[in-house]
């Protein structure tokens, strides 16, 4: 009974909670970049931190090698949309697991926080687009990333603590 319930819960949801990240999808999450956060998390998860540490590791390389280009801001972007990508599929993933664990208050919770959270993020991040780009580089594009990261990471852990049976 349980199992089928959250079979419900889980393909009722799911629409809802992947249109947040509908629009960060255009970009598409390369092995490479993956495999990178992939082993920063595996790190993490046997010391039980939080995951901060892994994000920017890809774009932040990719900004400093992209320092002194004519093109500067576009090409630092262009770097921060690249490791989006990677969290907007772990935000995926972590979203079918918390899904999956069966608990409805925290489906609940996580499905409603989710209606607003890309609209909220974009309206605050737009803000970094009006600054001198040298002070977050990637402007907009690298405060979606860092705030997304960090919805990534907090996910990432409920939907490991709604599946410890």
């Amino acid at each position: 009974m349980k199992f089928k319930l959250a079979a419900a819960i889980l393909a009722a949801g799911l629409p809802l909670a992947s249109m947040a990240f509908a629009q960060d999808t255009a970009q598409s999450t390369a092995p490479a970049d993956l495999a990178v956060i992939d082993a920063c998390l595996k790190k993490v998860e046997k010391t039980g931190g939080f995951g901060s540490a892994c994000v920017g590791l890809v774009a932040d390389p990719c900004i400093k090698a992209a320092e002194g280009a004519n093109d500067d801001v576009a090409r630092w972007k262009a770097c921060a949309a690249r490791e989006l990508a990677v969290w907007t599929q772990k935000t995926s993933e972590a979203l079918k697991k918390v899904q999956a664990g069966g608990f409805a208050d925290a489906i609940k919770a996580v499905n409603d926080s989710q209606k607003t959270f890309a609209a909220s993020r974009d309206r605050l991040c737009a803000v970094f687009d009006n600054v001198d780009p040298g002070m977050y580089r990637g402007g907009a594009s690298y405060c979606r990333l860092r705030e997304t990261a960090n919805r990534s990471l907090s996910l990432i852990k409920l939907g490991a603590a709604v599946n410890e049976h």
